[in-house]
């Protein structure tokens, strides 16, 4: 098991045994040494995700808040290039385009120098620094409040420099979405920077891969209708997904 895979694990387990758990039942859950379990422990403290305690550790976080970008882009890997390889197609030269801070979306930016003459403007850090490499395109950072989690500027000037821009395209993913309820967030700083980049694209595209479907956080992001597609990685998903959205409606 990779490190950023066991420390994921142990966020799990703190959360299912009420945020309290000892290093004894850590090993014996994730098969790991007790010297193995503490420096994860050490790791997750710095990160500020959990308190170690004598013989254990409790958590920091509430069930909703997100976990490290550190620990997401190893996540469900595969699923998110699927996702991306679907996602590309939308792009032509010349585009402006909006892109969120997620991994999803990260994966997705790899993929820009392919093109020429593009326009981004992204809230990520991460994002940004990788786009900053690329040569044909213009990049264009939000400003905000910095999210250390997500490596996020979000905040009210974050939105305000969004609302001056429009963009052919935006793509952003979410907390978790279903059918009922559309896209969701945990955070209502991402949430306001997610509208704005809806309100100010021709096109929203949702990119989230089945992982988070069914699931329905604090803050309503958009219905299914507000996006031009949802892209995830299993086609009779998006197909059914797709019924409500734009994609297929004049």
């Amino acid at each position: 098991m990779l490190a950023y895979e066991r420390k994921q694990q142990i966020l799990d387990l703190l959360r299912r045994n009420n945020k309290v758990a000892t290093v004894e039942q850590l090993c014996k859950e994730l098969f790991a040494s007790g010297a193995t379990i503490r420096r994860d422990l050490k790791d997750l403290e710095e990160n500020k995700l959990i308190h170690r305690t004598h013989g254990g550790a409790v958590l920091v976080e509430g069930n909703s808040t997100e976990d490290p970008l550190i620990f997401r882009e190893g996540q469900n890997s595969i699923r998110k290039q699927t996702i991306a390889d679907l996602a590309v197609k939308h792009i032509q030269d010349g585009m402006t385009i909006f892109l969120d801070s997620s991994t999803t979306v990260l994966m997705l930016a790899k993929m820009l120098n392919r093109f020429s003459n593009i326009k981004v403007i992204t809230n990520g850090i991460k994002t940004a620094m990788l786009l900053s490499d690329y040569s044909g395109l213009q990049l264009m950072c939000t400003g905000g409040i910095l999210r250390e989690n997500s490596k996020s500027l979000v905040g009210l000037s974050a939105k305000n420099f969004i609302s001056h821009y429009n963009a052919d395209i935006a793509f952003m993913s979410c907390r978790g979405f279903s059918i009922e309820n559309g896209a969701s967030e945990a955070n209502e700083d991402e949430y306001y920077v997610k509208r704005q980049f809806i309100a100010n694209s021709k096109k929203a595209v949702l990119l989230s891969d089945t992982s988070k479907m069914g699931s329905d956080f604090l803050c309503r992001l958009a219905p299914l209708s507000d996006f031009y597609e949802v892209i995830t990685e299993r086609k009779e998903v998006n197909d059914q997904c797709n019924q409500y959205t734009r994609m297929h409606k004049p």
